[in-house]
């Protein structure tokens, strides 16, 4: 039977696919806004933005962009974005996965080792904690093969994106392979790793994020833990609390937020570094992320750090809430599945070994 790990890598591909694809509008247009800098074509005018004063963000900042650039800019990049993404996830999860059930494996082999009674969900290698640390050294580790294998896609999905600011209808349409080649002609191979190094950074982002995830998902069984055992106190029934599709998808949320604000300054380098090209404004260009922290601060102060954040904020948390439940979903779904196989070849097997019994 597939390991979990696999079952977890499948899930986290399909939830990441239709996430991305239903968010993708405003991913590319708060990645619009992280490329405006001082002295740049900023696709947002003020006309625009006073025609559309009426409609709530993130409404608003969609039609300012679709009436600017035409509504098909807005899924610009649409199919290499998908297929990093499932790529990307998919390593993510499955690095992930089984880690973690390394990490578990070596704590019940130590537990049994020393005598110490094997907990109650031992067949549930998801559920048991490994602490602080272990998620921390899990999730930086996938993390960080996560960046290193899914770069180049990146990169050739965010020039496809910053290509949409561009006047001329020729560099708007743009195929990935045509930008494959011009980052291969501009920077050889390693062009195709522009800013590895912040997104090396960035893995912070779904550290802290699943970090808080297990600490708040530990925090809310708990709280319900304590009132079934409040119910069966008063001779109510209960059963052992687990978390369903709503709960993952607000616990997601709120992890996510907290990971993003934390982040975002980095993120906004690595969308510049990954955008340069020939065509990019001299003030725009950086030869690192040192330098681009400073020309940005100097430039444009501060505040430039977090342009695009709001609605960034909004579609990552979205985003990857909807990944979760998905995937989520899908584990459960494939676990089930694959279990309810594997019962019948067991049956078949037994109605083999009876029938061969008989005739012997």
């Amino acid at each position: 039977m597939a390991s979990e790990a696999a079952v977890e890598a499948v899930g986290g591909a399909v939830g990441a696919t239709i996430s991305l694809a239903a968010t993708y509008p405003l991913l590319i247009v708060s990645t619009w806004q992280a490329l405006e800098h001082s002295g740049g074509v900023e696709l947002a005018t003020d006309e625009l933005r006073q025609k559309y004063a009426f409609l709530p963000s993130p409404l608003r900042e969609l039609a300012i962009y679709s009436v600017s650039r035409g509504w098909r800019s807005l899924f610009a990049g649409l199919q290499p974005c998908l297929a990093a993404t499932a790529t990307s996830q998919a390593v993510y999860f499955y690095l992930y996965s089984a880690l973690r059930q390394a990490i578990v494996a070596h704590k019940r082999s130590v537990a049994a080792q020393t005598g110490v009674v094997a907990p109650a969900q031992a067949n549930d290698t998801r559920s048991e904690a490994i602490g602080v640390v272990g998620s921390l050294v899990v999730a930086g580790l996938a993390g960080c093969g996560n960046v290193l294998a899914t770069t180049p896609v990146w990169v050739v999905a965010t020039q496809i994106q910053a290509m949409q600011r561009q006047t001329t209808a020729e560099q708007r349409n743009c195929t990935a392979w045509q930008i494959a080649v011009q980052l291969y002609k501009e920077g050889g191979i390693s062009g195709f790793w522009k800013g590895v190094l912040p997104g090396l950074v960035m893995v912070a982002n779904p550290t802290l994020q699943y970090i808080l995830y297990e600490w708040l998902t530990a925090k809310l069984l708990q709280l319900r833990r304590g009132y079934r055992g409040t119910s069966r106190a008063q001779g109510k029934p209960g059963s052992s609390p687990r978390l369903g599709t709503g709960d993952v998808f607000v616990l997601t949320a709120l992890a996510k937020l907290g990971a993003t604000l934390v982040t975002y300054p980095m993120l906004l380098i690595k969308s510049r570094l990954q955008a340069i090209n020939s065509s990019t404004a001299h003030e725009a260009r950086y030869s690192g992320v040192l330098d681009a922290m400073v020309a940005i601060l100097r430039r444009e102060g501060l505040a430039a750090f977090f342009k695009g954040m709001r609605l960034k904020m909004f579609q990552t948390v979205l985003a990857a809430a909807l990944l979760m439940a998905i995937k989520e979903q899908v584990f459960q779904s494939t676990k089930t599945v694959l279990g309810s196989v594997a019962a019948m070849r067991a049956v078949a097997a037994a109605a083999a070994k009876s029938v061969e019994e008989n005739r012997g």
